[in-house]
Order: structure tokens, then C-alpha cells, then sequence
């Protein structure tokens, strides 16, 4: 009788204690979470005008060429006063790509004699721009190409 007492205390303690309701999941569905978190959409601030002040221009060299070819990287002349932040936002901003990292030179002014007359070459900032494997880089050529085109209306011409 005692053991039969006790059987009923513990059924009832039983029902008494919250129930934890347990989820199982599955191998596959949990790699497909981890799937679709690993690829987000990246949704960035749109661009202003401090954005192009901070860009100054594109620098087309052979070293840039091979470090857009090898390396998915663009090279930028920018604001001197500007940081790896502020530029890599700007570029986020103007190209809606993914920085990956963002290097910068502070290039000296340089001497330059024509004739009898010398003076300097302007010193400036250059920074070098990696993006996320995912972007193509043609996209932004394909963009500066058709801007250079409309500036220059003599290009038009022939």
C-alpha cells in the first residue's frame, strides 16, 4: 500500500511540473538555416554627397588592373582627412557592394622639372578597396565606362 501511495505522488508531481515541449530537428534543417543565414541580403544607407567628397577618383595603372583581376580589389584616389571607416562606408554606399578591407598610402608630393621650371606633383590618398568574392567587379567598370563616355562629348563624335 505505501509502495502504491508513492506511485500516485509521483504521477501527480508529474502533472503538477511544467511540461517542456522539446523540438527535434534535423540534420539537414538545421544546415539549411545555417545556409541561408551564412548568405545575407546587404542593405546599405544611400549614398550622400559627403560620399563622392570622400571619393575622389578611380586610379587605372597596371598594378590596379592586376589587383582587380587577382585580388577583386579597386583603387581610389580620396579625401585626405579620411579614415578606413568613412571610406569604406562611402564605397559601401556609391557601389552598394560589400567591403572586405580597405588599405591606405598617403602618397608624398613628388618633384617635377619641365625645362628650367620645376615644382611639385600633388600628395594625396590612395586607398585600396577589397570586396566580398560575391561581387563583380564588371559592374562598376561597366558604370565608369558610360559616365567617361557622357562627359566626353568628342568620343561621341567618332
Amino acid at each position: 500500500m505505501a509502495e502504491e501511495n508513492k506511485k500516485v505522488e509521483e504521477t501527480v508531481e508529474a502533472e503538477k511540473a511544467p511540461v517542456k515541449k522539446v523540438r527535434k530537428t534535423t540534420r539537414k534543417k538545421a544546415e539549411e538555416k545555417k545556409v541561408e543565414e551564412a548568405v545575407p541580403e546587404f542593405q546599405f544607407r544611400p549614398a550622400i554627397l559627403k560620399d563622392f567628397e570622400i571619393l575622389k577618383h578611380m586610379i587605372v595603372t597596371e598594378e590596379s588592373q592586376r589587383l582587380r583581376d587577382k585580388e577583386n580589389a579597386l583603387v581610389f584616389a580620396v579625401d585626405k582627412k579620411a579614415n578606413k571607416t568613412e571610406i569604406k562606408n562611402a564605397v559601401q554606399a556609391v557601389f552598394g557592394a560589400k567591403v572586405a578591407s580597405v588599405n591606405t598610402i598617403n602618397v608624398r608630393r613628388k618633384p617635377k622639372r619641365v625645362g628650367r621650371y620645376s615644382g611639385f606633383l600633388p600628395a594625396y590618398k590612395k586607398a585600396i578597396v577589397r570586396f566580398d568574392s560575391s561581387f563583380d567587379l564588371g559592374k562598376i567598370q561597366e558604370a565608369v565606362a558610360a559616365e567617361e563616355m557622357k562627359a566626353t562629348p568628342e568620343a561621341e563624335e567618332k
